[in-house]
This record gives C-alpha cells, structure tokens and sequence, in this order.
C-alpha cells in the first residue's frame, strides 16, 4: 500500500471527517479532500481507492488490520492545551458527553436522538425525563414490558439499539435548540452499524434538530445504498404533536421488528 499503514488516533479522526465531507462534496472539493488526505499518508491501495473511500469501509480497513491505530488521545489531539483548560473547566455545565450505546446480540433497528438531556446524563440512561418525553409511553404502547424490565432490557429484548447522532456538544441545559453551532462531535455510527450487520433501518427521533445534524455529519446517500432511514415525529412533549399521532408514526418501528 502506498503512503503509511500506521496512524494516530488524531489523524484517524482527521481522515474519518475529511471521509464524511468527501461524500457529500463536489468534485473540486474532493480533489481539495483527497490531497489533504494525502498529506497525512493515506493513498488507498490495490483492493481500496481513495475516490471511493466511505467511513464504513476506512473503519473496515481498520477492522482487518490493514491500518493499525498507534497510541492514544492526549491533551493536544482533544484539542485541550495548557492554554485553555482553564476556559474548560470554567464551565462545566455546558461541555455535554452522551452515552455509549443501547445495543443487544441482533438488533434490528437503531434509533437515533441528538444529545440526551441533563437528567439521563445524570441517571446515565436514554430518555429519563419520562414527565417532558413519551418515549418510553410509545415503546410501551408497541411493545409488550415485562413488569420487572429495566428500560434497557425492555428496549434491548425488541431488537432495538439505542444512541445519538452527536458524541458532545456544548449546550447549556437540556434543549436541542441550545446547542452551540459549530461545538458537534458526532458519534462513529458508521462504525457501529459495519459491527451490528443486522440493523437494517435506522429511525431518527425528530424530523428536526436529529435529522438535520444526521444529513449534516454523515454520508447519508452512501448509508441509503445499505439502510432505511426514517424520520419521525420527535417524542418529547414540546413538539406540540399529539401522542396519537406520534404513536402512528413510530409503529413503523413495530411493524420493522415483527417483520423479521
């Protein structure tokens, strides 16, 4: 393989991003993408191109040890130097880090929010705002609970894998419509559905802030070619929408489960 086989994480970072802007580029700017991915060493090989390269297939590069990822994120490949950390640590209600992922053995759908609310960060669990969200009332309105269920396990027993399109973001307190512009650090969901081949749709839990940041951070045509995405009604309460109405948009979520 021409260029390196070895990378740091911080280059492998830079690669995935440039990757995600590649796809959604016109020509001039791929060219633009492709030199700059160049410089960091990567150059494609005999079995792989750069000009068709996608993140899946960079994380399966990875995967089969085709590129080895040496060392680890330090204070400077986070983007946090001696000379701002006290600009970090000022304000550490805004600087928000999700959750890992919901997934179970063969899950079949994965739904994607934004960035939980401060309540499930502090509880460290999906959707625990039960008062100002009706997830958990839909779910259950399509699916059967068992009384003694976690919410995790009730959502991981229908094949149903849980997450978010961002990884952190800087938002002061729980609403979407406070996330700083520009503050986005997307989750690897590329890689999460090349290590969970039995997803088939992906369901995004609001046609707004959720499906724009999911247009915006990821190859959506290249994930069209493998997924159904779906955008549905968001289910928290601020929407305005009518449960009943909700409740029938998000029975597709139902109606992918039982079909398999």
């Amino acid at each position: 393989m021409k260029g390196k086989d070895i990378f740091t994480p911080k280059e492998v970072d830079e690669l995935i991003s440039l990757i995600r802007r590649r796809c959604n580029a016109d020509r001039d700017a791929q060219k633009t993408i492709r030199n700059r991915m160049r410089q960091i060493g990567f150059y494609g090989g005999d079995d792989f191109g750069i000009t068709d390269m996608t993140v899946e297939k960079f994380n399966g590069l990875i995967s089969r040890g085709f590129i080895k990822v040496v060392g680890k994120p330090n204070l400077l490949s986070t983007g946090i130097t001696k000379n701002n950390v006290k600009e970090v640590t000022a304000h550490p209600n805004v600087s928000k880090r999700g959750l890992e992922a919901w997934c179970g053995d063969e899950p079949y759908v994965l739904i994607l929010g934004t960035l939980p609310g401060d309540k499930s960060l502090e509880l460290q669990a999906y959707y625990q705002n039960k008062s100002h969200n009706s997830f958990y009332k839909i779910m259950e309105s399509l699916f059967e609970r068992k009384s003694d269920a976690s919410d995790k396990d009730f959502i991981l027993s229908h094949h149903i894998a849980l997450w978010d399109c961002m990884k952190e973001a800087e938002r002061e307190g729980s609403t979407d419509a406070k996330i700083k512009e520009g503050s986005i650090v997307p989750n690897e969901i590329e890689q999460f559905l090349f290590l969970h081949p039995t997803i088939t749709t992906i369901c995004l839990n609001g046609t707004g802030k959720t499906t724009a940041t999911f247009n915006d951070e990821f190859c959506v045509e290249e994930l069209k070619k493998k997924f159904k995405i779906i955008s549905l009604p968001s289910t928290s309460n601020a929407s305005g929408m009518r449960f009943e109405d909700k409740l029938k948009a998000w029975s597709v979520v139902k109606q992918i489960v039982e079909s398999k």
